[in-house]
């Protein structure tokens, strides 16, 4: 019947044996059918039905037809969001503040100050002049 098939414009869960029935399918949101690519014995005719994908669950089946034998394969479609080319997404991300993560602003401005005092002393200690006594 069917020796090989590939669905070109989508991602098989699984790969493709004759003897399984059911598939499921994931494809990017602009796709609106399920190009295939087959492998048929000789004297096999194949019909394609339900392939007009909208936004919800598909259900594309595939009926194959020869002279010995039946066989119907169906591929549950489901449609993935684009990915975001432009990486605004991910910028967008980035912005996010997690508030378990997030620095507590009193403690940056403890350190800041802490940091200030430590420089302060560091300077007098180097550019101190030595009082001389005079005699």
């Amino acid at each position: 019947m069917i020796y090989d098939l590939k669905i070109l414009n989508g991602n098989l869960e699984l790969d493709f044996n004759p003897y399984t029935y059911e598939y499921t399918v994931t494809v990017e949101e602009d796709v609106k059918s399920l190009d295939f690519s087959y492998r048929l014995q000789d004297d096999t005719y194949i019909e394609i039905k339900n392939n007009e994908l909208n936004d919800l669950e598909n259900k594309v089946i595939l009926e194959v037809y020869n002279v010995n034998e039946d066989a119907t394969y169906t591929f549950w479609v489901y449609k993935e969001k684009l990915n975001d080319v432009s990486g605004i997404d991910n910028y967008m991300k980035s912005l996010e503040v997690n508030s378990k993560e997030s620095i507590d602003l009193y403690k940056v401005e403890f350190l800041a100050v802490g940091v200030f005092f430590l420089l302060i002393i560091t300077f007098s200690l180097i550019f101190h002049k030595k009082s001389q006594k005079i005699k």
